[in-house]
């Protein structure tokens, strides 16, 4: 009997076969659906058919010629091993599982053709065996290709979903930001308006006692004013671009830092020194923001490092950049953190942990800033030993 005829006339029992087959292997607890899976196979059983019945017909000669390829031939109906291939992309099956299927498929034909007695050994016989495992290669290689294609469409989907959704998140967090600092300065300007009253007893004499009471409101107030601008801040250069960039010597573009923030540093029983010796090297920076993002480090610095310790910035060069470094001896960042600190509104969290004010928005601030000068912001720390961040600019090379 003929191949084209046996799998016609015995189509029930293959699929019976396959499907005891798929059962055996399929793991415990996983719900397979049997029929979809015997519908796929009868499908191309009825393919195959068509090809071992008319090798030469249209419908033979155009899946030889398409090879891997999708559907031609002014169609766009999808062949069963096609849609098989897209199917199992849009499911939790593998590509290893719609392989061994193929490969089951094969042998219960195979099987129960010899089981049969039907087969002849004759040339016809041979070459029936050679086309279909031609027909079968062909239509697992079909849906190995619809797979892939399938497979790279809903990759491609999800990629393009994920980046709109993170503009949409984006936009919103920018959006209740701008809302909830906006909302909160105004009552802060007048709780520091009143305060400042009550302080200079410009309605009533004040006592000593709520004069210390008031200066410790007005130091809260202060605090959460700081926080509220940073929020604005971290608002502002989220989508500012303009950098005013000028060439100038790196001593001349940190002159006055130590006067600004070396006082809070002493106040808080710190060693502050700063020690950059560049030796008339140049850089190309936004002066301001190059300050903004020095005093950020050395601000963040302080508040990390106990009483008694050290805070300093100094100046080392490599060919290409000028890198000003603030050290500091304070708790240190633990390994898995380092690089999420430059994150907005993180915080380090350790059993060292003594952060005096902030809302974690200083460093994600100070990165895209010297990013937008050009250069870049890296942090080498130890826990317990202290940081160093290191703001690192293109260096001019004088000619």
């Amino acid at each position: 009997m003929r191949l084209s005829k046996f799998i016609t006339e015995n189509e029930e029992e293959i699929l019976q076969e396959f499907e005891d087959f798929a059962r055996t292997r399929t793991e415990p607890g996983r719900d397979m659906d049997i029929t979809e899976l015997r519908d796929d196979a009868r499908g191309i059983l009825k393919v195959i058919a068509l090809d071992l019945e008319a090798p030469q017909s249209e419908h033979a000669k155009e899946r030889k010629a398409k090879g891997d390829a999708p559907p031609s031939g002014g169609t766009t109906e999808d062949t069963p091993a096609e849609k098989h291939g897209t199917e199992r992309a849009m499911s939790d099956f593998s590509l290893e599982e719609t392989v061994s299927e193929y490969r089951a498929l094969r042998a219960s034909v195979l099987r129960l053709w010899t089981a049969s007695g039907g087969i002849e050994a004759d040339p016809a016989t041979l070459e029936d065996i050679t086309r279909f495992d031609e027909a079968i290669d062909q239509a697992l290689a079909e849906s190995i290709n619809r797979y892939s294609l399938e497979i790279d469409r809903l990759r491609e989907e999800q990629a393009t979903e994920g980046l709109r959704i993170e503009k949409e998140v984006t936009r919103a967090r920018a959006a209740f930001l701008q809302i909830v600092s906006h909302e909160m300065r105004t009552p802060l300007n007048a709780i520091a308006g009143y305060t400042h009253i009550l302080l200079e007893g410009i309605r009533a004499p004040v006592s000593q006692p709520q004069v210390e009471v008031l200066r410790r409101m007005n130091l809260a107030r202060q605090h959460l004013s700081g926080i509220v601008e940073g929020i604005l801040e971290f608002q502002r250069t989220g989508t500012e671009s303009a950098f005013d960039l000028v060439e100038v010597p790196v001593e001349e573009a940190i002159a006055g830092l130590g006067a600004i923030v070396g006082p809070t540093a002493r106040d808080d029983g710190l060693e502050f020194t700063v020690d950059v010796q560049a030796d008339g090297a140049r850089i190309r920076v936004d002066r301001q923001k190059l300050r903004q993002v020095l005093i950020n480090l050395i601000s963040n610095a302080v508040r990390s490092t106990p009483e008694g310790g050290r805070v300093w910035l100094d100046y080392v060069e490599t060919p290409e950049h000028a890198c000003l470094r603030v050290h500091d001896t304070g708790m240190g960042i633990p390994k898995e953190q380092v690089e999420a600190i430059f994150e907005p509104f993180v915080q380090i969290e350790n059993e060292l942990n003594d952060v005096r004010g902030g809302v974690g928005l200083g460093l994600a601030i100070s990165r895209h800033l010297t990013d937008g000068m050009g250069g870049t912001l890296t942090v080498e720390s130890e826990l317990g030993k202290g940081s160093v961040f290191t703001v690192a600019l293109p260096k001019i090379v004088q000619g």
